[in-house]
């Protein structure tokens, strides 16, 4: 198909009569803005704020440095209205969601298990010693091979804790815990009121709530003389199985205990981010006990239809957070890393395979997966991209609809732009957006790249949003130095920006929003070409603008045509760093060869 059946054809006439009432301008330039004001886009179309790559309690946690654990559903709802940002799209691991190539057992045989599971010894407390070992005797009678035996002695009143993390290669076990049981078999070889044995799974954090702290919450299965059940803190919950001298297995249910401690939780949005093992004494005593044989008994609410489980936990949710729309996605996670985005999602149907699968990271099977979700209506965006610009702009970045651009430090931030503007040289017409990508639940506004992606969109519904991030409408801002920021192209008092104009006017004339930007701002149009020769280098060129008047009309800027050629808008701070970016609008000639995305094809 040629350029001429599916691109907007505007006139001369048409594109010159835009410029009316701008006065002799040279092409190319910009004109300071009046103070007359107008409305972004000239619709009714309002602005939309969104988290589009976002983490919960169905993937793996955050950083152990600032806490460990992973978001909640619930942490994550809690910073979007905080911060007021709309829409949340949840973007879990598609592979951790449904646990695909998860660990169903440990067998404590001090060996990475086919999974790259690895012991760290961790000691809470003081201890005046302690040791592991994994030891041919004592061990299950219900299977052979080893145990870990952990022993410690206290060295004061206080109690302390001798753990040892069983660290699984990529986190092959940590996912969302619904529909899950969790079993092990232990042995209290010396234990006493002084000392117990002790199971911990670290959960999901979570936001303050029912006057408890926001933090990370803590399930403790111990093994000592009675049995008992009990918050050692406002987060962690205690239950206390009595010990019976010989080999015993615990039966460990997350969810139920998560309800039964903290009945105002929604208690299926828990994850499952660290296990440990350990023995913890007091009063200079001495404990030593032995693990062998840890099942994870995952359901079909998991394996077989997460989709469905996540989506009435954001049902539930929804009372609570009404003010925020949430829309289910994924991040598709076995190939280079991708997003998927569409009304009805389902997860990609991988192969078969055995535990600790390892991602596919060739061009064909991105391709693959990209063609598998637009034959199914999705968009795709290719997340934080790691790649040369030749393969990027050879590829047509792999196939996808978008690409995230704003995130991390300004030194990525200017790879992905080189990238991005690659590609727009080459007629390859993508949809810039934002990493927040965050695991955690803490701070938005805190992280470096604290980026979200606002739309021009109808309303907050997911086909409206679709329609937006197809047709290009889209701008990235920082939630924490750029919170309140606009921007938009408009030309004829219509939307432009995203869309691709072809005419044998040789210029288009068009107004600049660039809204809500903090004191100090600098604003630039990037104009590129657009020659679509293959070329990997970008071309092109950066104009220094008038900041528009908080009340007043947006700046005019009359962008040449040329052979072809894009604009863009970006908005830095004193330092350099972005703060704030539009998507293009590509201006080309009547006889152009391209094929554009059909919602890149009207004005409208």
């Amino acid at each position: 198909m040629t350029a001429s059946s599916d691109v907007t054809r505007l006139s001369r006439r048409g594109l010159m009569g835009l410029g009316a009432g701008l006065g002799a301008v040279a092409v190319g330039a910009a004109v300071a803005p009046t103070t007359a004001s107008a409305r972004p886009g000239g619709s009714a179309r309002r602005a939309v704020s969104m988290a589009m790559h976002v983490h919960s309690s169905f993937s793996e946690g955050g950083s152990w440095a600032a806490g460990g654990g992973g978001a909640s559903m619930m942490a994550q709802l809690d910073q979007a209205t905080r911060n007021g940002v709309d829409v949340v799209w949840w973007t879990d691991h598609d592979w951790r969601m449904n646990a695909y190539g998860y660990f169903q057992e440990i067998g404590f045989d001090g060996t990475p298990e086919g999974g790259k599971l690895t012991w760290t010894r961790q000691v809470e407390g003081s201890l005046a010693a302690g040791r592991h070992a994994f030891v041919a005797d004592p061990h299950s009678t219900q299977e052979s091979g080893r145990a870990l035996q952990v022993e410690a002695t206290a060295a004061g009143q206080g109690w302390s804790t001798c753990w040892l993390w069983a660290k699984a290669g990529n986190s092959f076990y940590s996912t969302n815990l619904s529909d899950t049981t969790l079993t092990v078999d232990v042995l209290g070889e010396q234990l006493g009121p002084d000392a117990e044995l002790v199971v911990q799974l670290e959960t999901s954090n979570r936001p303050a709530t029912a006057d408890r702290p926001a933090g990370l919450y803590l399930l403790e299965y111990r093994v000592g003389l009675e049995d008992g059940r009990s918050l050692d803190t406002p987060l962690t919950g205690v239950v206390t199985t009595r010990a019976t001298g010989g080999w015993q297995t615990l039966t460990m249910d997350p969810v139920a205990d998560v309800r039964r401690f903290w009945p105002d939780l929604v208690a299926g949005d828990t994850g499952l981010a660290r296990i440990r093992f350990g023995v913890r004494v007091r009063e200079g005593a001495t404990g030593r006990a032995c693990f062998d044989r840890f099942r994870f008994l995952r359901g079909p609410d998991i394996v077989q239809d997460p989709v469905t489980t996540q989506r009435e936990l954001m049902d539930e949710l929804a009372t609570r957070y009404p003010q925020v729309t949430q829309a289910l996605g994924s991040e598709v996670s076995m190939i280079r890393h991708m997003n998927v985005y569409m009304t009805d999602f389902e997860l990609y149907p991988y192969p078969p395979t055995g535990k600790a699968p390892s991602l596919d990271p060739t061009v064909e099977g991105a391709q693959r997966v990209v063609d598998w979700y637009h034959d199914r209506g999705a968009l795709v965006q290719y997340n934080h991209p790691e790649t040369t610009v030749e393969e990027f702009v050879a590829t047509r970045a792999l196939g996808a609809d978008l690409v995230e651009v704003p995130g991390e430090d300004d030194e990525v931030v200017a790879e992905r732009l080189a990238l991005f503007d690659a590609a727009a040289r080459n007629a390859v017409f993508l949809t810039a957006t934002s990493q927040l990508d965050d695991h955690a639940g803490r701070d938005w506004a805190g992280l470096r790249h604290g980026f979200v992606t606002s739309a021009w969109a109808d309303s907050t519904e997911v086909p409206d949003l679709l329609e937006a991030m197809a047709a290009g409408r889209l701008w990235s801002h920082h939630l924490s130095r750029a919170p309140q920021a606009r921007m938009d192209l408009v030309a004829r008092g219509r939307s432009v920006m995203g869309q691709v104009l072809r005419t044998q006017a040789s210029v288009l004339p068009l107004e600049l929003v660039a809204q809500g930007l903090p004191e100090g701002t600098t604003l630039e149009v990037v104009v590129g070409l657009c020659d679509r020769t293959g070329a990997t280098e970008p071309a092109v060129e950066r104009h220094a603008v008038p900041v528009p008047p908080a009340r007043g009309r947006p700046t005019r800027f009359l962008l040449e045509r040329a052979g072809g050629r894009y604009l863009r808008v970006e908005a830095r701070d004193a330092d350099g760093s972005l703060l704030a970016m539009g998507n293009p609008v590509w201006l080309l000639p009547s006889d152009a060869d391209v094929v554009v995305p059909p919602a890149r094809r009207s004005l409208d």
